[in-house]
């Protein structure tokens, strides 16, 4: 692993030297391509930490994100991609605790540098260096690689190498996220060791990515065929290496502070079964060690929809999720590990209470374990530039280990209306409510989520 994390960080040096020398191609293979994209957003959460109202949690902020990009294409089959990204978080509603804590514009960061080599042809072979980004099916297993810097970025620093044989493609991968981001230059408008309000810093003032280094080797299969559908198979062998990104549980064991040793197994089936009906799913199984406790853990999810209204593409949808809790009976560790896809994949809202539960030792953001969730979704083209998406989940858990002593998370009711002005403009509108149960501990509260956005792309 620490050869990996070496290759990664020399690649992506090689890279910024080559993005900076003069082009050397020919005319007719150099292009040079250049992107721009603001996002505007602003969010409103109440109760949604602990799902208590005497406690002070209710916030609300902008969030303004700049991603501007080049993309050198030196010949046919090299391309170099630089991407700097800025996001700072201006306050309308601050808790109470943090109203000492300053402004900040943040930091400007690299949020993609690679180099891609195709082989061209019509079975490629594909390698890209670099910090990139990597989503797979529906990101239940691979997606997001530093859950504590939200959605301002999701890159991973990587190694892909892609084989492709007729319909079916064989993903090699390497990754190696770092806990902090202090692997490549930024440039910061902070101060070490200063309260600022926004992601967290740790006291280098180095923005928190993980709890701790995250490495792993895998290798994922895809195969497509139209009228089929898809088959797609992986593996991975990760290995996580504690270092906290917030105060842990005093709880906490000297074993849960070693480097964890997971292997993931699991597959995805995307299926139409009539010209209507179409089936979606994916399961997982999870064996490793930590210390000389052993891990046993599964997960999935599976959907069925239905278009009901095909002129606007209604499609309605019934489906379960379920992830193995961790038995506190026990010291082998039997809950779900999401390893790359700690994102708000079903729900925005339930990320932050996350935190207060105590898994492994520690408080986690979208850290998704121990929940079997029902679930009916219904997405209509309401206009011709409106999307409304409404989405009713149920949520228990499998094992009593929160801070209540029930296994009914609560209930929950979204809704969205996606819009598309222009082809550059585009925006949404979120509604998130959750009706917490006896997981929770009484006084319970019910806890909302409200936001806004607006994104232009040039």
């Amino acid at each position: 692993m620490e050869k990996v994390r070496k290759l990664l960080i020399w690649s992506s040096c090689l890279l910024v030297l080559v993005a900076v020398l003069p082009l050397k191609s020919s005319a007719q293979n150099k292009a040079f391509t250049y992107g721009f994209r603001e996002r505007l957003r602003h969010t409103y959460m109440n109760n949604n930490m602990d799902f208590n109202a005497n406690s002070d949690d209710k916030q609300g902020f902008f969030r303004v994100r700049t991603n501007l990009w080049g993309q050198f294409n030196f010949n046919s089959h090299l391309t170099a991609r630089v991407q700097l990204t800025n996001e700072f978080r201006p306050y309308t509603i601050v808790r109470e605790r943090d109203k000492s804590k300053d402004f900040t514009l943040d930091e400007i960061i690299f949020d993609n540098l690679f180099l891609k080599y195709n082989s061209g042809g019509d079975n490629p072979v594909i390698l890209t260096v670099g910090r990139q980004n990597l989503i797979y099916g529906e990101g239940f297993i691979l997606l997001e690689g530093g859950p504590w810097d939200g959605s301002r970025a999701i890159f991973h620093d990587a190694i892909k190498l892609s084989l492709k044989r007729g319909t079916t493609t064989f993903d090699f991968l390497g990754i190696s996220n770092p806990a902090t981001d202090d692997r490549l230059p930024f440039l910061t408008f902070t101060k070490p060791n200063h309260h600022y309000l926004g992601l967290p810093k740790n006291a280098e003032g180095h923005q928190w990515l993980n709890d701790g280094l995250e490495q792993a080797l895998g290798l994922y299969i895809t195969h497509k065929k139209a009228a089929w559908g898809s088959l797609e198979g992986y593996y991975f062998y990760k290995t996580e290496k504690p270092d906290f990104a917030i105060p842990t549980f005093a709880s906490i064991t000297q074993d849960q502070l070693s480097t964890r040793h997971i292997h993931t197994l699991g597959g995805r089936l995307v299926h139409p079964l009539g010209d209507r009906l179409k089936l979606s799913t994916e399961w997982a199984y999870q064996t490793g060690s930590q210390a000389n406790n052993s891990i046993s853990a599964y997960g999935g999810y599976a959907n069925l929809g239905y278009t009901l209204i095909p002129a606007k593409k209604g499609v309605i949808t019934a489906g379960i999720n379920a992830l193995s809790g961790d038995d506190p009976n026990t010291a082998d560790i039997e809950g779900w590990n999401p390893i790359f896809s700690r994102w708000p994949k079903w729900s925005e809202l339930y990320i932050y209470s996350q935190t207060i539960e105590n898994i492994d030792g520690a408080r986690k953001v979208a850290y998704w374990t121990n929940t079997f969730a029902p679930n009916v979704k219904f997405v209509m083209n309401v206009h011709p530039k409106v999307n409304m998406t409404v989405w009713l989940h149920h949520l228990q858990a499998f094992q009593a280990s929160g801070p209540g002593d029930g296994t009914t998370r609560g209930n929950e009711f979204q809704l969205w209306l996606k819009f598309k002005f222009t082809q550059q403009l585009s925006g949404h509108f979120l509604y998130d409510y959750f009706m917490p149960g006896d997981f929770y501990p009484a006084p319970r509260a019910n806890a909302s989520f409200i936001r806004f956005e607006l994104m232009f792309t040039l």
